[in-house]
């Protein structure tokens, strides 16, 4: 299993609290492994099993983290994942970003700025079924202007092997 980080400064609402190092820490080692027991994490730490059971209690209901179990795609039989940028019509790109996260095909999907509006993560079990998403579900969502696709050959590596950095990402920039 691996953790998600679910929260940052810049998405809506605030985050409860500020990460201090003994929360980077426990975070690092479930990144590592997601079902690390709170026991072996207070040892690592040089903490109280019970401050790092009341941290995790707070880190997820703060939202701030989440537990889950992250498949790998080829060892579960998704041979082929595609990266799409949408050209989107901005008046509706929130509702077609939804559309399409919808899709249980989709695994990620994030609105961005530059040449396109929508950058879209997808897994399939061949390149027919690829196509088969790109035609007819994709292709039949009105309002979009256009797509780019781009087949995934290799992953070198993916946002599950990230890892928080120890020390705190500075608030606010010096402003040169």
């Amino acid at each position: 299993m691996m953790l998600v980080l679910t929260k940052s400064r810049g998405e809506e609402g605030p985050m409860s609290y500020v990460l201090d190092s003994v929360d980077r820490q426990i975070i690092r080692i479930l990144q590592r492994d997601g079902r690390t027991p709170n026991v072996e994490i207070a040892r690592q730490i040089g903490r109280s099993e019970a401050t790092v059971r009341k941290r995790l209690e707070r880190l997820v209901s703060a939202q701030m983290i989440r537990i889950t179990a992250v498949p790998d795609a080829a060892r579960v039989g998704f041979s082929t994942i595609a990266l799409m940028t949408l050209s989107v019509d901005l008046a509706r790109a929130g509702e077609i970003a939804d559309q399409i996260a919808s899709l249980p095909e989709v695994r990620t999907i994030h609105l961005t700025s530059g040449g396109s509006e929508l950058l879209v993560e997808a897994w399939f079990t061949s390149s027919e079924e690829l196509l088969r998403f790109m035609t007819k579900q994709v292709g039949g969502i009105p309002g979009i202007r256009g797509t780019a696709t781009s087949h995934v050959l290799k992953t070198i590596k993916d946002g599950n092997g990230w890892v928080l950095p120890c020390a705190s990402p500075p608030l606010h920039s010096s402003g040169g």
